[in-house]
């Protein structure tokens, strides 16, 4: 296992993070252990609450504790909800935004990335931006796309996929966009379905949301 790279990602979100609290490197470690399955069938709406479901995506992971974090509640449907909280990465691509956010597992001193929920060319504009899917993109590259995605070993390793679900209601809204101190604020909900199970013997929900969802973050300069 190639240990490097996850703690220089970590490192360098720290050092990209707001000084002005002088606590805000503690990670926050939570409970990770039980797991229930539960059988469901086929997928046939929004938020079907027949899905395939396990409350390992109810167990929360870590975070590093910034004054740039984006915290959102994490619902399983038909089996329960958890507050989540995630590191903020967003920054420039193309003319769009793209954003990041990040959850961890401590391994030694270091943290592992488990959790990535994506936006992805999110017009560079205040107002609400509906959210698709990557097929839409492919269609129409002007539409914006969502994702989750878990992942194994050092954090490379792809364990669970998941793409937004276009019956929903899917969206991301910057309500403050400062290029003079390149920050971002906003809101989103999103919900999402499985595209791949994961590989690593873990069974992950068919259906994921994320609701309420807010954030502050710093935008990165490439």
């Amino acid at each position: 296992m190639n240990s490097t790279f996850p703690f220089l990602v970590v490192l360098l979100i720290l050092l990209n993070g707001c000084q002005k609290d002088a606590g805000f490197r503690q990670a926050i470690l939570l409970n990770t252990n039980s797991t229930n399955m539960v059988i469901g069938t086929d997928l046939t709406g929004c938020d079907d609450t027949s899905a395939f479901k396990s409350d390992v995506d109810l167990q929360p992971l870590a975070f590093l504790q910034s004054c740039y974090s984006c915290n959102a509640v994490k619902e399983v449907p038909g089996l329960g909800e958890i507050p989540w909280t995630g590191n903020c990465e967003v920054y420039f691509a193309d003319s769009t935004l793209a954003f990041r956010f990040n959850t961890y597992q401590p391994y030694f001193q270091e943290f592992l990335l488990r959790e990535t929920l994506a936006f992805n060319y999110i017009p560079n504009s205040i107002g609400i931006h509906p959210v698709f899917n990557w097929v839409d993109w492919a269609q129409d590259p002007e539409k914006s796309f969502g994702s989750y995605a878990r992942s194994w070993d050092d954090g490379d390793v792809s364990d669970g996929l998941w793409g937004t679900d276009t019956h929903c209601t899917n969206y991301i809204e910057i309500t403050r966009l400062d290029l003079e101190d390149w920050e971002v604020e906003g809101r989103f909900e999103i919900h999402l379905k499985m595209k791949e199970q994961g590989t690593n013997g873990i069974l992950y929900s068919e259906r994921i949301n994320f609701l309420n969802g807010k954030f502050k973050a710093e935008i990165e300069k490439y």
